[in-house]
């Protein structure tokens, strides 16, 4: 782990964001690594109802991606899934997310996790200034990659972790099953099961 900020010294929160459409072993490995790091004692996985970084929504329900989730979280004592974002609709604004959770939360540590190529672009990303006052970002970086800072000066608070390289991506998952494929070793076998019992992603 590589500490670039000064830290409060308990542990908090992790708020995970995300389409998870659908849900993956790597996401889970991001989220057992937060967990081991001593910053984080519980995560969060919240699914967007729709992202403003992406031009297409979704393409299964709601349900069945909180049903996945909740698949992939059973048995986890540290990780749950809140669905503000689907509860909201819209367009999922991180700032507004982590709104509710400070107002939940008031006396708890948020951090915010994110991939390295999302946190260089934070510059773009809606009332900035706000979200850097509400969490701190926990940063999942590739063993040494070179990280670009945003230009957001002093107010920045960030943690960044080395994170293994893992194949795994939504996208091409997507693309697998709608040519028929298994993928045993990328998803945990409960959501496997789902995603086959119900037709999904053909």
């Amino acid at each position: 782990m590589q500490k670039v900020t000064d830290s409060q010294p308990q542990t908090g929160i992790a708020l995970y964001g995300g389409a998870f459409d659908p849900v993956h072993c790597a996401h889970l490995k991001i989220a057992q690594l937060a967990l081991s790091s001593d910053l984080v004692k519980e995560v969060v996985f919240i699914p967007a109802s729709q992202s403003p970084l992406k031009v297409h929504g979704p393409a299964v329900s709601d349900e069945e991606r909180l049903k996945m989730l909740d698949l992939s979280t059973d048995g986890e004592p540290q990780m749950r899934v809140d669905d503000f974002e689907l509860r909201k609709g819209g367009m999922s604004y991180s700032v507004q997310t982590a709104q509710h959770f400070r107002e939940h939360y008031a006396d708890e540590r948020l951090f915010w996790i994110m991939g390295a190529d999302q946190f260089e672009q934070l510059d773009r990303w809606r009332a900035i200034d706000e979200l850097t006052q509400l969490v701190e970002f926990l940063v999942f970086a590739r063993p040494g990659s070179s990280l670009e800072l945003p230009d957001l000066g002093e107010r920045l608070r960030y943690q960044v972790l080395d994170a293994p390289l893992m194949p795994q991506s939504s996208t091409e998952i997507r693309r697998r099953l709608a040519e028929g494929e298994t993928l045993r070793d990328w998803l945990p076998v409960a959501v496997e099961a789902f995603i086959s019992q119900h037709g999904l992603y053909k």
